[in-house]
């Protein structure tokens, strides 16, 4: 036997490799998509609940006080006569009466007839 190398092998086929190039590059892509979606999909759910789902604690601290504020009864302008009520009773009250701005008039008092006053007494002297 000699050392010669064999010239009558066949050439691989070209078809066949031609059609397992395209098909494994194929494969590579769907799967390099799926992990990025994959990857997308948990990324965002992360966000979502770290981010979105999470009230910033200034927030918390600023509706606590808008509530604190919005419950709370007292003077606005004592001179004026102008006050605050709780948000749930001026909401109760407009609903009774739709127009709660509207001036108040009261029953003019009854007329007394004018008498003039009676003169004093003449003093004796």
């Amino acid at each position: 036997m000699s050392n010669e190398p064999l010239l009558n092998e066949p050439d691989p086929d070209t078809l066949t490799t031609i059609t397992v190039g395209v098909v494994g590059t194929l494969l590579v892509i769907i799967v390099v998509l799926f992990v990025q979606g994959l990857y997308e999909s948990v990324n965002r759910a992360e966000f979502e609940r770290k981010v979105v789902g999470e009230v910033p604690a200034e927030l918390r601290n600023l509706r606590a006080a808008q509530r604190t504020v919005l419950n709370q009864a007292g003077w606005v302008d004592k001179k004026n006569g102008i006050v605050a009520i709780p948000i749930d009773k001026a909401m109760a009250l407009l609903v009774t009466d739709p127009d709660p701005a509207a001036p108040i008039i009261l029953p003019a008092p009854p007329e007394t007839p004018s008498v003039p006053p009676a003169a004093p007494p003449a003093a004796a002297k």
